[in-house]
């Protein structure tokens, strides 16, 4: 019999990874659904796990907007590397770094249950509220002002999701207290966003963070925007991979 780490049976392993996988799999599902009749039977533009209905999550809604300034610096700062954004609303982000061709991937995720209609399939649904699992690891995690719209009680399950699928750095900005906005009910100050990083093995760079936050235009993600790297890893990383 082949055995891994901890003289656990391989094959047992995968079983248990698998189960699990699936399950995440049908909560997402389940949960995209709950949230359209949230959305069907309200007049909120929001539902309960902070997912933004149909309207406000297209491009041309009032509410998301896109910092086309920034797209260039990211671009650039993330050549030849595999992105995974979480919190991606309409995927313009995605559509437009990608028409300059230097990043290697760009998988867009969000936790609106009408994004993958409202994105024009660019965005895939993914309730960041449960935790996610099942999904490939990427180079850098982009999550741009969506820390602010997870519930508190959501907060670390968000947090382990990015730290989780995040093989190099974070790139994260996270609205501040006093900022307005569409169901911005979880507004942090920048310190308590660098030193959960930090706990949690991602530096900030201070460098890059300047950098990007120069090259943005709206005020907000200049601010808020930082590139935190990962300097924390497993003993054995081999073991760990397994339950990503």
């Amino acid at each position: 019999m082949e055995y891994h780490s901890e003289h656990i049976p391989l094959g047992v392993i995968n079983q248990i990874v698998n189960q699990r996988n699936l399950l995440s799999q049908q909560l997402n599902e389940a949960r995209k659904t709950i949230g359209q009749l949230q959305c069907e039977k309200s007049d909120q533009k929001t539902n309960s796990q902070g997912g933004w209905c149909k309207q406000a999550s297209t491009e041309t809604g009032g509410e998301h907007m896109t910092d086309i300034a920034l797209v260039k610096a990211l671009a650039f700062f993330l050549k030849n590397k595999s992105i995974g954004s979480f919190g991606d609303g309409p995927g313009a982000y995605k559509r437009e770094i990608l028409k300059l061709g230097l990043v290697k991937s760009y998988t867009s995720f969000d936790g609106a249950p009408y994004c993958e209609e409202t994105s024009e399939g660019r965005v895939v649904f993914m309730d960041l509220t449960i935790p996610q699992y099942g999904i490939q690891q990427f180079d850098w995690i982009l999550s741009l002002e969506v820390a602010e719209h997870i519930p508190k009680a959501y907060e670390n399950i968000y947090l382990d999701n990015i730290f989780r699928h995040a093989k190099e750095g974070i790139i994260l900005s996270w609205a501040v207290p006093g900022q307005g906005g569409l169901s911005h009910i979880n507004n942090q100050p920048l310190q308590y966003v660098v030193d959960v990083m930090e706990k949690n093995g991602f530096t900030i760079d201070q460098s890059i963070s300047k950098v990007l936050q120069d090259s943005a235009e709206l005020p907000w993600i200049k601010s808020n925007l930082n590139v935190y790297r990962r300097h924390q890893h497993s003993t054995n990383s081999t073991f760990k991979d397994l339950f990503v």
